[in-house]
């Protein structure tokens, strides 16, 4: 099965270990119909977008998953309270992923504008949030 990421589980972060029997296929970018949050600089959490609210293209990475991590990945993010959902890439194409209900995210920065997680994360290192 194939999955977009677009938080922790990407290459080089810090849940990318649970990521172990996946294969990485490409990165990728969603549609433009989606708004990213920081839940405590811990992990992003990406909604849909409200109607007549700018949506952006979140960038993640596309990965081939044996369907026992599945459960695993799923398990974890809902322990954050986000949830598995169709993911509509730029292409056109829905793939799984994991979205949140904006009420969790409510409160916390929107980040849609940074370019993504792992550039928000970057920004965060250098002190420049």
């Amino acid at each position: 099965m194939k999955i977009f990421v677009n938080g922790e589980l990407m290459r080089g972060l810090s849940m990318h270990e649970m990521m172990q029997g996946a294969d990485y296929i490409t990165d990728a970018l969603t549609a433009p119909i989606y708004r990213l949050f920081s839940i405590d600089d811990q992990y992003p959490a990406m909604v849909m977008a409200q109607p007549f609210e700018e949506g952006y293209s979140v960038p993640g990475e596309i990965y081939e998953i044996p369907d026992t991590l599945w459960p695993q990945i799923l398990a974890n993010e809902r322990k954050l309270g986000l949830y598995p959902g169709p993911i509509w890439l730029s292409d056109g194409h829905a793939m799984r992923g994991i979205l949140s209900v904006r009420e969790l995210c409510e409160g916390y920065q929107d980040i849609s504008s940074y370019g993504g997680w792992r550039a928000y994360r970057e920004r965060l290192e250098t002190g420049n949030k």
